[in-house]
């Protein structure tokens, strides 16, 4: 017998014995009850030949019923065990927010590189800790405000740079069109869902297609000259709204903008002191909930700000001698 006729015959026999998988049917969408084939990780639903396993169980299921966990063998053929892999998401044309945002909770940090909007995107260990920035700071000074903490130093970054390309865990947004068109329209979307907010409080949202897994939005005081009491509350309490949202969704990481300064009127070097002081007094209470606050300056003005005020309210070892700086 020729071996062609041997596979014909083996074929046959498993057809007959039930433990041959079919071709899958069309992937027919979200509905309940719908066969499922694999997905994101295997490329398009339902499409043959482009990463997707051609074999689905004829029970409709994703292998053999009755089966354990794990991949089983029966007569020689591999089989599936369930997956819980959810439908790919395209999110550049998605018009499901909640579809899109449920998708994106089940990859894995490498999986959701491929949505994002850039490929330039900054990852949390590529962005230097302030004890180690500390080591180029010349200011000196002689009574901070509050004592040295090495743990605490390393759990804050002073980074100049877009905000919208940071892969944390969150970035906070302060009525900032950047990040809306960065994230895209589903975050539009979902925004219309939590109504309005009051100043110096915070809701949360998905990130969509930013690197960023999470968006807090708060809205920051307007001021007008030198900022009062009750605008320092609300502009503290920013800060502190958003930071019990990471506390409560259990995040480790976040990004922070300068609310209220630019267009808002707040000072800056005003700013700089309630921001540090919130973020001293937080810390102290819950640094081992989180692994990094990054205060995120876009202007050199608010750099310079803040490395002149870090010191102050997280001192650090005080600089060696120092050469000409590199301009690499």
């Amino acid at each position: 017998m020729s071996l062609r006729s041997q596979v014909s015959g083996r074929l046959a026999q498993l057809r007959a014995a039930g433990q041959l998988l079919c071709v899958p049917r069309p992937w027919p969408g979200p509905s309940a009850g719908a066969t499922r084939t694999r997905s994101s990780a295997c490329g398009s639903p339902g499409v043959p030949g482009r990463g997707q396993p051609r074999l689905a169980a004829p029970s409709g299921s994703w292998g053999l019923g009755g089966g354990g966990g794990g991949a089983e063998r029966s007569a020689g053929v591999r089989t599936w065990a369930p997956l819980a892999m959810a439908a790919k998401v395209d999110l550049s044309t998605s018009t499901d927010w909640k579809e899109a945002k449920s998708f994106l909770k089940g990859l894995s940090d490498k999986q959701r590189e491929e949505h994002y909007f850039c490929k330039d995107f900054i990852r949390l260990k590529k962005i230097p800790t302030w004890k180690e920035t500390a080591k180029g700071v010349t200011t000196k000074v002689e009574e901070p405000k509050y004592k040295k903490d090495k743990q605490l130093n390393e759990k804050v970054s002073l980074f100049r740079g877009d905000i919208t390309k940071l892969e944390v865990d969150a970035i906070v947004n302060a009525v900032d069109g950047c990040i809306h068109r960065a994230a895209g329209p589903l975050l539009t979307d979902e925004c219309r869902t939590l109504q309005s907010c009051e100043t110096g409080k915070a809701k949360i949202t998905g990130g969509y297609r930013l690197p960023a897994k999470y968006v807090i939005h708060t809205v920051g005081p307007i001021a007008h000259g030198e900022p009062s009491a009750s605008q320092a509350a609300e502009l503290r309490s920013c800060y502190l709204s958003s930071l019990d949202l990471l506390l409560e969704h259990r995040l480790r990481s976040a990004a922070f903008p300068c609310i209220s300064t630019g267009v808002f009127g707040y000072p800056s070097e005003a700013a700089a002191e309630v921001v540090l002081a919130a973020l001293r007094e937080w810390l102290e209470q819950h640094k081992d909930k989180v692994d990094r606050l990054i205060i995120c300056v876009f202007l050199e003005k608010d750099e310079s700000v803040y490395l002149q005020r870090l010191p102050h309210y997280f001192p650090a070892d005080s600089p060696g001698p120092t050469g000409p700086r590199s301009q690499l």
